[in-house]
C-alpha cells in the first residue's frame, strides 16, 4: 500500500513538474516573440537601433512591458520617446 502511494505521487509530481516546464516554456517563447517583433517595429520604425537600445529591450523580461512598447512605438517620434535611449 504505501509503496503504490508512493508511486502514485511520483507519477503525480513528474506529471505537475512537465506541465509546470511547459508552461514556463510557453511563456518564456511569448516573451522572446514579443522582444523580437519590438526590435524589428522599431528598426523599421526609426532605423538601425544603437547597441544601448537593443540591450535595453533584451533585457525587458516582462510580457506587459514588451507590448505597452511596441503599442507606443507606433505613436513616438523618437527612440528618446519610448524611454529606452
Amino acid at each position: 500500500m504505501l509503496e503504490e502511494n508512493m508511486r502514485i505521487w511520483r507519477e503525480k509530481l513528474q506529471r505537475d513538474t512537465f506541465r509546470e516546464g511547459r508552461r514556463e516554456g510557453r511563456k518564456e517563447g511569448q516573451i522572446e516573440g514579443a522582444r523580437k517583433v519590438l526590435l524589428q517595429q522599431m528598426t523599421l520604425r526609426f532605423g538601425p537601433l544603437p547597441a544601448v537600445v537593443r540591450q535595453k529591450v533584451e533585457a525587458i523580461s516582462s510580457a506587459q512591458t514588451l507590448s505597452r512598447l511596441a503599442r507606443k512605438v507606433i505613436t513616438s517620434e523618437s527612440l528618446q520617446d519610448l524611454g529606452l535611449h
